[in-house]
């Protein structure tokens, strides 16, 4: 079955005049799920772990393991929120945390896929002695294959937050309402990367010279800091929070469209 006639101009509309008449629910969620994990972990990075402009590892990264659990929340709140009429953000919520078991067993599921593409890479590059053409084609047909696999079940979160089943089976009921439409779904989430770059560079200017004049002020720059981590969680959460309502639209009306709707 073809899904040309798929209008994403259509979800977008949908998705505003969402945004607009449930404001007051999304945003507690969004900032709740999305804002205040971006927020504990750009505080919890040592002001050391930055050699070069880069970022060292350290243990200082194991906050990213409950920021992933709680953003995994956010993402099936929000979904939840939008797929369920007439819901409260305590009744998405518990949804969410209904749904955890699954959520874990998608994490696992990820986690799974990532071991096993690093073996034929690690076998590349033990016959090669080291990082030679054929470890790097296998590296980049492996992340060529990530992203086909990250495009296809786009709307898990969705699936996950509507459906009490197996992580297997919301995998296969992604694959299944993609199925004629990669492409499109690739090149939109292309364009959002695109959008978000060039929002979160037109944004961050302003915010940090004020945030940093805000820190001279006051006479204490960790003041000015800790005020740009929060605006920086702020715009995370308003940016993943639309998306998140975008993708559950969008997996409604790709639902519509398999059932014949």
């Amino acid at each position: 079955m073809s899904k040309s006639n798929l209008s994403l101009g259509a979800v977008w509309e949908e998705t505003a005049a969402f945004l607009k008449a449930e404001l007051s629910l999304v945003a507690p969620l969004s900032l709740l799920g999305f804002g205040v994990p971006m927020v504990a972990l750009l505080l919890a990075v040592p002001t050391d772990a930055a050699i070069d402009g880069k970022l060292q590892p350290g243990l200082w990264m194991l906050w990213m393991v409950p920021g992933l659990f709680v953003s995994m929340l956010g993402s099936l709140a929000v979904s939840a929120l939008v797929l369920t009429p007439k819901i409260s953000v305590r009744e998405s919520i518990a949804i969410a945390i209904r749904r955890v078991p699954a959520g874990l067993g998608l994490a696992l599921f990820y986690l799974g896929l990532q071991v096993l593409l690093s073996v034929p890479l690690a076998l590349a590059d033990w016959a090669e002695g080291g990082t030679g053409p054929i470890s790097t084609l296998v590296y980049l047909a492996g992340v060529a294959f990530m992203i086909w696999v990250f495009v296809r079940v786009m709307p898990i979160w969705a699936i996950v937050a509507e459906r009490p089943q197996s992580p297997w089976a919301s995998v296969m009921r992604a694959f299944e309402l993609t199925r004629f439409c990669y492409v499109r779904l690739l090149a939109l989430r292309l364009v959002m990367l695109l959008a978000v770059v060039v929002t979160l560079i037109v944004l961050l200017i302003p915010i940090g010279a004020i945030t940093r004049l805000v820190g001279a002020l006051a006479g204490n720059q960790d003041i000015g800091l800790v005020l740009s981590f929060v605006c920086m969680g702020i715009l995370i959460a308003g940016i993943v929070g639309t998306w998140t309502v975008f993708v559950a639209l969008l997996y409604r009306r790709l639902g519509a469209d398999s059932s014949g709707m």
